[in-house]
């Protein structure tokens, strides 16, 4: 979109926006530049019709205007007879400007920035979804320096950045207080009060529009000169995890995001890694804005141990009544998932094995390529592989688990056990979660059989086994790999009928991630540990927590000290976490993607394009599950250092869709309130993308 590119607002109706639009388009032209003039909706009409105005005094060749909708009645949009939904209307706007080849654009709103559009959104939040630099005019009459400040912090709160701000002299001093308020941060210009004709109110005060029209040169000039600052650092001075810095030519320029897109500096993106998996219902959701805005207003951040605070109470009893339903009785605040998992392991021990400092050499059951975080504990509980394949502090103290995989193949689903790949007679994923009707069949006797084969070398060798740590469903970070749920609950039954504690890491599973609020929902089992964090927040602010059975909580009650569970971190349950993450959770049950249907999965992506990606001769594997599509390229270093998805990444990127592979393996996160017609549009360029020859 054009960079010069503004959005007329003001703090109230009737201060002059249409007035100051049409000095400024007279500026520009008398510049020389093309200036596009668009005003959206327009009440009042013919009568008033602030087009036709600002074509009449800026008079000019280089000048095109334009109205989308008009209302005979000088009425709030709201109240108009509704001629089209607001989605409508922003995408009739967006084309407006994609086909636009004017040097300027302005954007003119109706009544305060707050004020309604036609279906009742309010207008910051409505334009927000093209986010552009505002030309604020602030209200020059009795009362207005509240207006103007309050409407500015408003703009401010969905990310809006305010270029510059006009206003009349009028009769109150406001504009001498508005420019010492925003004194070196936002440049106020003050014109006189119209007193004459317009046409010469204009002459007279050309100096102050051009005056503007250097500010706003000046305000485009150091948006380019940050931009170049900001990759000259990222390249001198940044060090970013999981990445071979060798490999990267120049980094790219996030400028915002928003809903489901992130906006780079040469286009708009579909945020197809959810932002490292923590996006479920969009980027600058203002509730959750709001709520973080209430929290840090209140509180700041206050110490926790030996203290309540309302979003705290709040949030704690909506995990125990959640995701924590049944089984949970305790709630430990952390600040991310690999500390909820490092937290999760220090529980489990103490309850395998008291208060004794001497249990020799224990360990972590789990399953093979697993990954919970790079926290010491958390990578020592994990195998071997390449995320720790440098790492000279890494020292394994686990005992690992081949495990099955489920995946779809040339149409069918296959189980890939420890001796070999199985085509199964599955129709749909619900059957694969049919526990009991998979009760008697040949793969529950085989995975019991090996399980019990595992747990009699760990009997017979006396490994002191202290938890079992599992991602439930889905392997994430190790490959997105689909865990046959029947095997993971014959594990899970079979460990808690030994006393050893299930800990279940739901850090990315977890909040209805794939159909379902919980892994261990879907998997119909009790865990005696979970950590949850990423989507818990809405991908607002770091907060994770590790929720426990109140016989772990109980193994560490003493009369000393040293006896507690001796972990934390300054920002334990900060009250901005526990509000956003409240917030989050009700955002979530108001989702496109949420229902209340108890027995289904929650599905996002089609069967359709899953069989047809599955018959790919480049393809291993593919399989799709609530938010998540994913897949495996074929390719004999089939890690996470395979390079073999590069090609695949770049042309998903000229489709708009911003991915970051797994080695081979490709996956999308879809959003909650993704648009079904925007799946099918990323299904078709993902296909699009697996067929070329590259």
């Amino acid at each position: 979109m054009n960079s010069h590119f503004y959005y007329v607002f003001g703090a109230n109706t009737d201060i002059g926006k249409t007035v100051f639009s049409a000095g400024l388009s007279r500026v520009f032209t008398q510049n020389s530049f093309k200036t596009k003039y668009i005003k959206p909706i327009q009440t009042g009409y013919p009568t008033h019709c602030d087009a036709t105005f600002v074509s009449t005094y800026a008079k000019s060749t280089l000048l095109e205007v334009k109205t989308f909708y008009t209302s005979p009645e000088a009425i709030s949009p709201h109240r108009c007879v509704p001629t089209a939904t607001d989605d409508e209307l922003m995408e009739q706007i967006k084309n407006e400007v994609k086909s636009t080849v004017a040097d300027f654009i302005l954007i003119e709103g109706a009544g305060g920035i707050a004020s309604p559009t036609l279906n009742g959104q309010l207008q910051c939040d409505f334009y927000r979804e093209i986010l552009r630099p505002v030309i604020f005019i602030a209200d020059s009459k009795l009362g207005g320096i509240s207006t103007t400040i309050t409407s500015i912090e408003l703009a401010q709160s969905r990310g809006m950045e305010i270029a510059c701000i006009l206003l009349f002299e009028g009769e109150n001093e406001n504009a001498l207080f508005l420019k010492n308020h925003f004194k070196e941060k936002i440049p106020v210009v003050s014109f006189s009060n119209i007193n004459t004709n317009l046409t010469e109110w204009y002459k007279q005060e050309q100096k102050n529009f051009s005056l503007t029209f250097l500010l706003l040169q000046d305000f485009q000039n150091n948006k380019t000169l940050q931009v170049k600052n900001s990759l000259l650092v990222a390249k001198e001075h940044v060090w970013w995890p999981f990445t071979q810095h060798q490999n990267i030519n120049e980094a790219k320029y996030i400028d915002s995001a928003f809903k489901e897109e992130i906006s780079f500096s040469d286009q708009n993106d579909y945020d197809g890694c959810a932002s490292w998996f923590t996006q479920s219902i969009g980027h600058a959701n203002i509730n959750l804005t709001k709520a973080a805005s209430f929290a840090s207003g209140r509180y700041g951040h206050v110490m926790f141990p030996g203290n309540i605070h309302e979003p705290a109470a709040k949030l704690t009893q909506k995990l125990i009544e959640t995701v924590g339903k049944d089984w949970a009785k305790r709630v430990f605040f952390s600040d991310n998932g690999s500390t909820a998992n490092e937290i999760a392991i220090k529980m489990a021990l103490r309850k395998s094995f008291g208060q004794e400092k001497n249990i020799s050499n224990p360990i972590i059951l789990g399953l093979k390529d697993s990954y919970h975080g790079d926290t010491h504990a958390t990578m020592d509980a994990t195998n071997p592989n390449t995320f720790k394949i440098a790492d000279h502090w890494y020292n394994p103290r686990g005992y690992w688990l081949n495990y099955p995989k489920i995946y779809m193949k040339n149409k069918k689903y296959i189980v890939l056990t420890q001796s070999g790949e199985i085509e199964t007679n599955f129709e749909n994923k619900s059957q694969i979660f049919s526990f009991l009707d998979r009760q008697n069949s040949e793969l529950y006797s085989y995975y019991t059989n090996y399980i019990e084969e595992q747990f009699h070398f760990i009997e017979t060798n006396k490994l002191n086994v202290g938890a079992c740590l599992l991602e439930g469903v889905v392997m994430a970070a190790g490959g997105m790999q689909f865990i046959d749920p029947l095997f993971q609950k014959i594990l899970v039954e079979q460990c808690q009928k030994r006393k050893i504690p299930v800990i279940l890491d739901e850090v990315f599973t977890g909040f209805w991630r794939l159909g379902k609020i919980s892994a261990a929902q879907m998997l119909n089992i009790k865990p005696d540990i979970a950590c949850y964090g990423k989507i818990l927040t809405g991908g607002l602010i770091p907060m994770a927590v590790t929720l426990a059975k109140e016989e772990i909580f109980n193994e560490f009650l003493h009369d000393s000290l040293a006896y507690a569970l001796l972990h934390g971190h300054s920002y334990t349950a900060t009250p901005v976490g526990c509000n956003v993450s409240l917030a989050a959770m009700e955002e979530i049950t108001k989702s496109l993607y949420f229902n209340h249907t108890k027995n289904e999965l929650n599905e996002i992506w089609s069967e359709e394009i899953v069989e047809k990606i599955s018959v790919l001769p480049n393809v291993e594997r593919v399989f799709n599950l609530g938010s998540l599509l994913a897949l495996e390229l074929k390719d004999e270093n089939s890690d996470y250092a395979s390079v073999k998805s590069k090609n695949i990444i770049i042309a998903l990127k000229a489709n708009h869709i911003y991915a970051r592979p797994l080695g081979n393996v490709i996956y999308i996160l879809a959003g909650y309130n993704t648009k079904l017609t925007t799946v099918k549009q990323m299904e078709d360029a993902l296909y699009q993308s697996l067929t070329r020859d590259f």
